[in-house]
């Protein structure tokens, strides 16, 4: 893996640091000696990753309880990081429904988009001003496999996730005039507590799953070196018959797969 607190600097922002793949960042930052500050909801989780952290690296890491959904509450944060010289940014926080789109409850879905997306934009915003001030530092968006081919029953999730993946890769040509380097992790099924509170019967869909360590590790070792990152073989070629396919046709069958898992009262 690339020595990220050599060619960036010893401080790093991750939210969604509690659990799942944003904790294997933190954990992979802490590895190399870059202190994370570590963003989520859950205060007592990040607490005993904090614990963690200190006993096996020595590093003491600041850690905000944030509620992404609340945008006021994502500004106000920006204002009380603002005096941190943070030097990689890990955006791991997410947020999911799936079922009928028709049956899903509004506010639910706004809180997806909420989180997925305009507190995306709004922490991405103030990274990207601050890091390419200094004219360094290192983004690293985590969107989702998903979100990049049309699926049915994770309609607004997955038109979500495409926002971040968009984003972030369009954000690769801009800011790197400016010496930051963006990437955009879009993994495919990984076994977070995301994946095991979902509903879902994922042993009825062809999907290899990854460790969050692992998918963490792949991340961190190609930041800046491409703007898309897909781990997995079989997840990569998904992608790509997505892509070639026609939508219409790939988004029947993609439906067909994924209604077999999906529970049948949320159909």
């Amino acid at each position: 893996m690339q020595n990220l607190k050599t060619k960036y600097g010893d401080t790093a922002l991750v939210t969604g640091a509690s659990s799942g793949i944003g904790k294997a960042f933190a954990t992979a930052l802490a590895k190399q000696g870059v202190k994370p500050i570590l963003v989520a909801r859950n205060l007592q989780r990040l607490q005993a990753l904090a614990d963690e952290l200190k006993a096996n690296y020595n590093i003491n890491t600041p850690l905000y309880s944030v509620d992404l959904s609340d945008i006021e509450a994502v500004r106000a944060f920006t204002k009380t990081i603002d005096n941190y010289d943070i030097s990689v940014f890990v955006h791991s926080a997410g947020l999911e429904n799936n079922g009928s789109f028709i049956k899903i409850a509004a506010e639910k879905e706004l809180n997806v988009i909420n989180v997925n997306v305009v507190a995306t934009y709004v922490l991405t915003k103030y990274f990207a001003e601050k890091m390419s001030k200094k004219r360094r530092g290192g983004i690293l968006l985590v969107s989702s496999m998903i979100g990049l081919m049309p699926s049915p029953y994770f309609s607004n999730y997955t038109a979500s996730k495409a926002y971040t993946h968009y984003l972030g890769t369009s954000l690769t040509t801009e800011l790197k005039e400016h010496n930051v380097d963006v990437s955009v992790l879009a993994p495919g099924l990984t076994d977070t507590p995301m994946k095991d509170s979902t509903g879902v019967d994922w042993a009825k869909m062809p999907m290899a799953s990854m460790t969050p360590e692992r998918v963490a590790q792949l991340a961190l070792g190609k930041l800046g070196k491409t703007s898309s990152i897909i781990p997995g073989l079989m997840n990569q070629m998904m992608v790509v018959m997505a892509r070639l396919s026609p939508q219409k046709i790939f988004s029947s069958m993609n439906g067909w797969m994924i209604k077999r898992g999906i529970a049948i009262e949320n159909i």
